[in-house]
């Protein structure tokens, strides 16, 4: 099943273009929480839905919602979305998953089959203000960074979504990629997570490290992300910039796709600093 579905993938892809075009939705004001309802801690997920599909090829998107309910996240990055494309049952994924767990979106299709698309996804708590997205350098198959900006207790937050290549040749020229965008932005708070298909020692991650933390790598923490029957794989990360604090984070074993959703609790530095200060 999966071998005829690559195959069909592979003739679309050479009638397939990068798309530009972003999409954004938020829920109208009565439908969505209050600001009052958020707390300081942000619970940050990142997840590969594998377009929702399980082992034995079967695409159901209520899989996915079963598998990121629990986690109580105000932010969740997806990566190979589906939508309405023939594999899934023509199905828009992202909304399902979005009205089901009543979450604003925001979407970058990394690949347009004029049929239906597959790219990165947002689903956020916080009202979307923006959404971007900047192709990168690929060999085999297009890739691309989604760049959106929340509204965090009214101040922007920029999350940059993005699922890098499966060969090892395209990591160094993607990641400079990315790295080049992020001077060029020089946003204050931000996170970057997705799927970067490389394990923590990568070398190809040291440049994105000088910019970002990386508490994972920093703290040895070894949080399997991608299913393996011999060795554990943790290939999907979460970056965040210095001004946040990482608090703890997990990977449930949880869901249908080949990847384990990564959790992680951030909050502002300046909050740690001014909850000491007012304890003395």
């Amino acid at each position: 099943m999966r071998k005829k579905w690559l195959s069909l993938t592979l003739c679309l892809t050479f009638f397939a273009f990068p798309s530009g075009g972003t999409l954004v939705h938020n829920l109208p004001a009565s439908a969505a929480p209050t600001m009052s309802d958020y707390e300081h801690t942000l619970s940050v997920v990142t997840y590969n839905i594998r377009g929702c599909r399980t082992d034995d090829g079967t695409a159901d998107p209520a899989l996915i919602i079963s598998a990121l309910e629990p986690l109580h996240a105000d932010l969740i990055a997806l990566q190979e979305v589906d939508v309405r494309l023939p594999r899934s049952g023509f199905v828009n994924q992202l909304a399902t998953i979005a009205a089901g767990m009543n979450m604003n979106y925001a979407y970058g299709p990394s690949i347009d089959f004029v049929i239906g698309q597959y790219g990165n996804a947002l689903l956020s708590k916080y009202p979307i203000q923006q959404a971007d997205m900047v192709a990168l350098p690929s060999q085999w198959e297009p890739r691309s960074l989604l760049d959106v900006t929340v509204n965090w207790d009214g101040e922007p937050l920029h999350v940059l979504v993005t699922h890098l290549g499966v060969k090892k040749s395209e990591h160094s020229e993607q990641t400079e990629s990315l790295l080049a965008y992020l001077h060029e932005q020089s946003y204050k708070t931000s996170l970057l997570l997705g799927d970067f298909n490389m394990l923590p020692g990568d070398p190809s991650l040291d440049s994105l490290r000088a910019f970002y933390k990386d508490p994972l790598y920093e703290e040895n923490l070894g949080l399997r992300t991608l299913k393996h029957p011999v060795v554990p794989r943790e290939i999907d990360r979460i970056l965040h910039s210095p001004d946040l604090t990482y608090m703890d984070a997990a990977a449930p074993a949880v869901g249908p796709s080949d990847h384990y959703p990564l959790q992680m609790h951030l909050t502002r530095s300046s909050l740690l600093t001014q909850e000491a200060a007012s304890s003395y």
